[in-house]
């Protein structure tokens, strides 16, 4: 018997070896029937072939998975809530500041649409970037290929599935928007103009996402690449919003029902089509004298090309994932540019000793910093906040117009930046395992902490000098307007917004949860409140408006703090899934 079953099993491996091309994910299309055969102890026991068997898989079970898998996410549905809710607050500010009377209706759609407009460009490429990425991490985009599939069904899926969970944050703020039908003054063509520059957005930025997280397995890049194309996608949507009417003109559709103007096919009509910044939309719909048929037909137009661009993304990022969905060598290109970009060449030794001396006394916040892709952040947000400032300084009565917003809005994106850096810090160590070899050495759990606090500071500390240096010398003669507490405010936000990312960083199971708590508790809920408090203090230095914010920061940021070290010294931090 065991001769037998040792005779059977030989020569079942030598027909499976010379059979194998068939079985091969990559070469199985390449291979027919009359070239090579099924392997004899196939035949001879009835087994089915592979080939057979994978065929029965189709699209719509991975659909299923998909959306089984979008559903046991408690992001999914904290994103309606958090669509809604940020309309509730741009409601509520509409209310304070008085804003209510004649056009009140139109206004406050308006300001709901552009809302969801940069919420859309925000949200959509992050919450698609790790789609593709993950499946390669996690080691089942092998297993994948190895059913009947193609890549365009797969991408397809994934496409599917993460677009109709865009759309259903479209429909959760729905019932919102009926606050400004119900009062009046919305008529239905700026309803459609909304409701096409909203789907347009969710098209482009769901290429974006889905490009981005083809081309690699390593989430950090995949976020930054879809954050990147994003911007570019957005600045091709404006640009093709005012091209769609400018080509209007040149048809022989514009000599029956003409215009009453001209638009200029550029980025900033662009930003106002789709906006409606200053009444962009009434404008426009007075420029066409047969009614707003036109109008729409000219969105519908972008809209349709939207459609087209992501059809063809679509196959992009499938032919990416065929070429890439296997883990091979770095080429020698590869190898030669890593060596010429990020490789250090000037101050190596100072650079190494540095890294030495962070490693004795720091070793925490020298995980921070160990690569390139951790230094570059500290340098890249410096280069640009020296580039912003050389050319406001270049403009400068531009800069002194504007002085005290621009600054806000550079310490915005700074504080932005820290959050997302503090959102994703244990995550690394929690998915490779060092976070549990951390726990077990020496360090104590505040210590770790610490550490980790120093390590984000230090990391952003050249671009933070640098902006309130200018704030504060530019305070002295290019703004009337008291701006020190702007300045302290800043301080105590980047102050205590990595400790607040620190603890969803371990409490919530995917880094996009993580950056939507932190941005939510250190910058829209004490944003917020100043806001509610501005009118009932009627202080004009800010010193009132500095208190509340400092408070609210301050006192989440001990609670969770606390709440952090609890957690790791119980080890009740969760493992961590996307």
């Amino acid at each position: 018997m065991l001769d037998r079953a040792h005779t059977f099993l030989s020569a079942a491996t030598r027909e499976l070896k010379e059979a194998w091309p068939c079985f091969d994910a990559r070469t199985r299309d390449n291979c027919s029937d009359s070239k090579v055969r099924a392997p004899m102890f196939l035949r001879e026991h009835s087994i089915p072939r592979l080939s057979n068997i994978s065929n029965k898989m189709i699209l719509l079970p991975v659909i299923e998975r998909e959306f089984r898998s979008a559903a046991r996410q408690s992001l999914t549905y904290n994103l309606r809530v958090l669509g809604v809710l940020s309309l509730l607050v741009v409601l509520g500010m509409f209310w304070l500041k008085g804003q209510d009377g004649p056009g009140a209706a139109e206004r406050l759609f308006v300001y709901f649409h552009r809302t969801l407009f940069f919420a859309i460009w925000l949200l959509v490429p992050l919450l698609t970037a790790d789609c593709l990425s993950r499946e390669r991490r996690e080691g089942t985009l092998p297993l994948l290929f190895l059913t009947s599939l193609k890549p365009g069904d797969i991408v397809s899926a994934k496409g599917i599935v993460h677009g109709m969970r865009s759309f259903t944050l479209w429909l959760a703020v729905l019932p919102v928007f009926t606050v400004c039908l119900l009062g009046g003054g919305v008529g239905w063509d700026e309803v459609a103009i909304s409701a096409l520059v909203n789907f347009s957005s969710i098209c482009l930025a769901l290429g974006a996402g889905l490009v981005a997280s083809a081309r690699t397995r390593v989430w950090t890049r995949a976020l930054a690449g879809a954050a990147l194309l994003g911007f570019l996608f957005l600045g091709g949507f404006l640009c093709v919003l005012p091209w769609a009417a400018s080509m209007y003109q040149g048809t022989p559709l514009a000599r029956r029902f003409p215009m009453a103007g001209d638009i200029e096919a550029t980025p900033g009509n662009g930003l106002a089509m789709a906006i409606d910044y200053d009444d962009m939309w009434q404008w426009w719909l007075t420029l066409f004298k047969s009614g707003p048929g036109l109008v729409l037909f000219s969105f519908g137009c972008a809209a349709a090309l939207c459609v087209c661009a992501l059809y063809l993304l679509f196959r992009w990022s499938a032919r990416i994932v065929e070429r890439t969905w296997q883990d091979r060598e770095l080429s020698p290109r590869v190898i030669w540019m890593r060596e010429k970009l990020f490789k250090p060449v000037v101050f190596r030794k100072q650079l190494h000793g540095l890294l030495r001396w962070q490693l004795q006394h720091n070793p925490i916040g020298w995980l921070e910093q160990r690569n390139w892709s951790g230094r570059l952040v500290v340098w890249s947000w410096l280069a640009i906040v020296i580039c912003v400032y050389s050319s406001l300084f270049a403009n400068l009565a531009l800069y002194q117009r504007g002085f005290h917003t621009i600054q806000n809005i550079l310490a915005t994106l700074l504080a932005g930046s820290i959050a997302v850096c503090a959102a994703g810090s244990f995550r690394r160590e929690r998915e490779s395992g060092v976070l549990e070899l951390i726990l077990v050495s020496p360090l104590r759990e505040r210590q770790i902490i610490l550490d980790r606090l120093l390590g984000l500071w230090f990391q952003f500390l050249p671009s933070i000098t640098l902006l309130c240096a200018v704030w504060v010398y530019g305070s002295t003669f290019l703004s009337d307007e008291a701006e020190m507490p702007a300045v302290l405010g800043s301080l105590v936000t980047f102050a205590t917004l990595p400790l607040v990312g620190l603890y969803f960083s371990l409490a919530k199971p995917n880094f996009m949860a993580s950056l939507a708590w932190t941005v939510l508790l250190q910058l829209v809920v004490p944003a917020g409140l100043v806001s509610l408090t501005h009118y009932e203090l009627l202080d004009e230095s800010g010193l009132g408006d500095l208190a509340v914010q400092a408070t609210v920061q301050l006192a989440t940021a001990a609670v969770l703090g606390w709440r952090l070290l609890v957690m790791l010294k119980r080890r009740e931090f969760i493992p961590s899934v996307s």
